[in-house]
C-alpha cells in the first residue's frame, strides 16, 4: 500500500467518499499479497464509512488474523458488534483492545515540523499541514474509545453478571 500512485489514487477515492470503488481498488492490490495489513485495515474502514457494518466486521476479523494486536481493528470491531447488539463478542474485542491500547504518541520534533513549513512553500498541498495536530486528533479518538469502552464494559458487567455469573477473561 505504500506505492505512491496507489496511495494517491486511494486517497482521492476516499476523499470523494467513493468507498465501494476504494474497496475494489484495495482488493485488486491484495492479489498476490493477501496479508497486506494496511490494505485489509483500510478495507474495514471503507466498509465502516460506507455503512456496511457486516462487511466491516468481516474485514476487521480478517485483518486480526494477520495482526491479532491491532488496536485499530479491535476498537472498530468492538463498537460495530456493540451497535448490532452482539454484546458477548463486543466485550471480547473491547477487552482485547484495552490490552493493546497504544502508548501516547511522542511530539514530532521541531525540525520535522519546520521541514513541513518549508515544503509547504514549495508544494501548496502541504501548506498548513500540522503533524502534531494530526497526532492530537488520533490521541483524542483513542481516548474517546477508551472512555466508551470503560463505560460499555461497566454496563455489560452490571447487566450480565447477575444472569451469567462472573465473566472470564
Amino acid at each position: 500500500m505504500l506505492f505512491r500512485p496507489f496511495t494517491f489514487t486511494l486517497s482521492r477515492m476516499i476523499g470523494r467518499q467513493e468507498f465501494d470503488k476504494a474497496i475494489d481498488y484495495l482488493r485488486s492490490g491484495l492479489k498476490g499479497n493477501e496479508s497486506d495489513l494496511s490494505s485489509l485495515e483500510m478495507i474495514a474502514h471503507c466498509h465502516h464509512w460506507a455503512g456496511h457494518a457486516d462487511d466491516a466486521i468481516k474485514a476487521c476479523r480478517k485483518a486480526l488474523r494477520y495482526d491479532p494486536k491491532s488496536f485499530d481493528m479491535h476498537s472498530m470491531l468492538s463498537r460495530l458488534l456493540a451497535e448490532k447488539g452482539e454484546h458477548e463478542d463486543a466485550v471480547i474485542y473491547a477487552r482485547r483492545g484495552l490490552e493493546c491500547y497504544p502508548s501516547p504518541l511522542p511530539e514530532i520534533p521541531r525540525f520535522v515540523t519546520s521541514a513541513f513549513q518549508v515544503l509547504g512553500r514549495i508544494f501548496p498541498r502541504l501548506r498548513g499541514a500540522d503533524a502534531n495536530e494530526s497526532l492530537r486528533r488520533i490521541e483524542a479518538e483513542q481516548s474517546e474509545w477508551f472512555a466508551w469502552t470503560k463505560k460499555y464494559l461497566n454496563w455489560y458487567d452490571r447487566t450480565h453478571n447477575d444472569r451469567l455469573g462472573p465473566l472470564e477473561n
